[in-house]
């Protein structure tokens, strides 16, 4: 039976699932340790220590070797392909892009207590440049 060592500590069990995912996906066998005990109450998470990320100590080196490698050149953004902004996506009074979605949650609660059908309901925009309301 071999020992677990701590190769990296979180506050958070998100950043502490990441690491794990991403030490399984190289073939380190890990666990986490507290991630019960802070999931359910989250503020003892610094009393603790955080949600401690456990490895086999013969993978101890290795683990850190990965954990310490900067990935962030990955993301070249020349390769990543955005869509063309549609005409739907800009003012149709002044052209501007800056349009707010219309919630009309409350409205519609009320519409609903009366029985009246909400079909005539659409997706509406404001212009938050020049004021105007559209449908869309």
């Amino acid at each position: 039976m071999s020992r677990f060592k701590c190769v990296a500590s979180y506050r958070d069990i998100p950043l502490a699932e990441l690491t794990k995912s991403k030490l399984e996906s190289e073939g380190i066998e890990c666990f986490l340790l507290n991630k019960y005990l802070i999931g359910v109450n989250w503020l003892y998470s610094e009393a603790l220590g955080g949600v401690k990320v456990h490895v086999k100590a013969e993978d101890l080196k290795r683990a850190e070797k990965i954990l310490s490698e900067d990935e962030s050149l990955i993301l070249n953004h020349s390769d990543l392909d955005f869509p063309e902004p549609e005409e739907s996506d800009f003012c149709d009074s002044c052209g501007s892009s800056n349009l707010e979605l219309i919630k009309y949650s409350r409205m519609s609660g009320a519409l609903m207590l009366l029985h009246l059908p909400l079909f005539f309901w659409g997706t509406r925009y404001k212009c938050r440049d020049c004021g105007k309301k559209m449908k869309i």
